[in-house]
């Protein structure tokens, strides 16, 4: 997902080649942290930390094109106000994105805590993670970001209606 945002943001001239380089590389680092460990209950806190990033990046997307939608090519500039579909995008990518950032710092206290049904929550918020994606992509008419984004949202939500218990540790 966040290949996939990068990558309409370079194409937009947001980001430079460097910039993305050095991004993956931060995500393949932080990947090989969460794999590392060998059971998915000591994977758990590490997930539930990192939906701060992740809704902070979505957030701060959805801010950005908000706030110069002509760089982004949404509104023309001799256009004076986003159509009525852009404008709900867009909100509902930024309240997503609030919504996430806001909810990660109790996730990670409950899923250190050891409390029950946790993974639910992380499901939930991967899930608005992906739709949050959607309404970025279909804001900026990337078709294959909209793909990826509507599989993790799917996967979330599916997931959120169907937990599978880990074992103990």
């Amino acid at each position: 997902m966040a290949l996939a945002i990068g990558a309409s943001l370079y194409t937009h001239d947001v980001v430079n080649l460097p910039e993305m380089v050095s991004l993956a590389a931060l995500g393949a680092g932080i990947g090989y942290l969460v794999v590392r460990w060998p059971t998915i209950r000591s994977v758990l806190p590490i997930l539930a930390l990192l939906l701060l990033p992740i809704g902070l990046c979505l957030l701060l997307t959805a801010l950005a094109i908000d706030r110069n939608p002509i760089a982004f090519d949404i509104l023309r500039p001799d256009d004076a106000t986003l159509a009525s579909l852009s404008w709900w995008l867009l909100t509902g990518a930024e309240l997503i994105g609030a919504a996430m950032a806001i909810a990660a710092a109790p996730l990670c206290r409950a899923v250190s805590g050891g409390r029950r049904g946790v993974e639910r929550w992380l499901a939930a918020l991967a899930g608005l993670a992906g739709w949050g994606g959607l309404a970025i992509a279909l804001l900026l008419n990337e078709p294959g970001m909209a793909v990826i984004a509507t599989i993790v949202g799917a996967g979330g939500f599916t997931l959120c209606a169907m937990p599978v218990r880990a074992r103990g540790d």
